[in-house]
């Protein structure tokens, strides 16, 4: 199913627009044809993908993005996915401390084996296995694992949702104590000390080099710490606009007091139309970020889940088992590590093959549900389910 290499740079480069001056064109032919160009790049894409493996970073182990990174740009590059992607982070006993950086998303990370520890702003949080980390906006973050125990933790991203909004950005706070470099990068110093790394001139197409100094920018510092230090709003609140002003104090107090970690031992097991599903967060659960609604679900050896489609894409990780998925009548073998990515508006099943369990966790972008597309639509239950199942 994959496109020779060399189908794919072509496709890319017509994907990027910005490098060709189309403007003598109407919105409405360059519109019907970049669609269909995109369209045809998604179909040829697979639907299942092993994983990219892990390498030392600045911040410490860590995988790249596994469909590509959060700028739109690097969509369908490795999946049929417009806005997920995600990545792996490994930490072993007494690795060095990992660096410490900050973004506007809020990102949700899933403690896949061992045990460790998540400071956000200051404040630390100890997580266990299957545990879900959150971390609210622009929350300077770094995490660590247990002394003795290797800790493997999975990130499911929907960051591109940012770049189209003008908030995709990354700043590096504190680097891994012993951080490795990118290809076409070199440290930086001052007075002896490490003060980033310097992007040489060349590395893609940038003309000068180009310095990536370690801290805040001083404008997204200055709106953020006023959210940060904002009080819980007293007093009347008189207008629609006034109603604004209230909702800036109380996303601020929400974050700085729930739990910034979903216990998975906390988290009922229900039996559902779709099979036995876990949920970590979904729309009436409290926590500090609702951009991805994300559930665990198992399914017995020999049996499937149930049969759906939804308007929104989904990203499944095979955290145990074998099996394949049916999407629109294709069908895509998958097996321990694997991601299942789901395109929109797919009519999908997952299927258990193995002599265990399968285990998935799905993770779909909420974004959809704020847009008024919202909602599932099951063909077929689970053999699971029943009467019963509804006590």
């Amino acid at each position: 199913m994959n496109p020779s290499s060399s189908t794919v740079t072509d496709e890319l480069d017509v994907l990027q627009p910005w490098k060709q001056d189309h403007s003598q064109y109407p919105d409405v032919v360059k519109r019907l044809v970049y669609q269909n160009m995109e369209n045809a790049r998604a179909l040829a894409l697979p639907h299942v993908i092993e994983q990219l493996p892990m390498k030392p970073t600045v911040q410490g182990m860590d995988s790249p993005h596994q469909a590509g990174d959060h700028i739109s740009y690097e969509m369908l590059t490795r999946a049929p996915h417009y806005l997920l992607t995600s990545h792996f982070t490994g930490i072993s006993p007494k690795a060095p401390v990992r660096g410490i950086h900050r973004h506007i998303s809020a990102p949700t990370l899933f403690c896949l084996e061992g045990r460790g520890w998540e400071r956000n702003d200051g404040v630390l949080y100890n997580f266990e296995e299957h545990d879900l980390l959150i971390v609210p906006p622009y929350t300077a973050h770094q995490h660590g694992g247990d002394e003795d125990v290797y800790a493997l933790i999975y990130v499911p991203e929907t960051g591109r949702v940012h770049h189209l909004m003008g908030l995709v950005w990354r700043e590096q706070i504190k680097l891994n104590e012993k951080p490795s470099f990118p290809q076409g990068t070199k440290p930086l110093y001052e007075d002896g000390k490490l003060i980033g790394y310097r992007i040489l001139k060349g590395v893609l197409g940038i003309k000068e080099d180009l310095d990536v100094l370690l801290g805040s920018e001083p404008k997204r510092e200055a709106t953020f710490a006023a959210r940060r230090e904002a009080e819980p709003w007293v007093g009347e609140v008189r207008n629609t606009y006034d109603r604004y002003l209230q909702l800036m104090h109380d996303e601020a107090h929400f974050c700085r007091t729930v739990d910034h970690v979903v216990r998975s031992q906390e988290r009922p097991w229900e039996i559902t139309r779709q099979g036995r599903i876990k949920w970590f967060v979904h729309p009436e659960t409290v926590t500090a970020s609702k951009q991805k609604w994300i559930y665990m679900q198992e399914i017995p050896a020999g049996s499937r889940s149930g049969r759906h489609r939804h308007v929104a894409e989904e990203l499944l990780l095979v955290i145990r088992g074998r099996g394949y998925d049916v999407h629109d009548g294709q069908r895509w073998d998958w097996k321990t590590g694997d991601m299942i990515c789901v395109p929109t508006m797919t009519d999908h099943q997952h299927f258990s093959t193995g002599d265990e369990p399968a285990l998935l966790l799905s993770a779909t972008p909420a974004h959809y549900t704020f847009l008024g597309l919202g909602g599932i639509e099951q063909i077929e239950d689970a053999p699971e389910f029943g009467e019963d199942s509804l006590v």
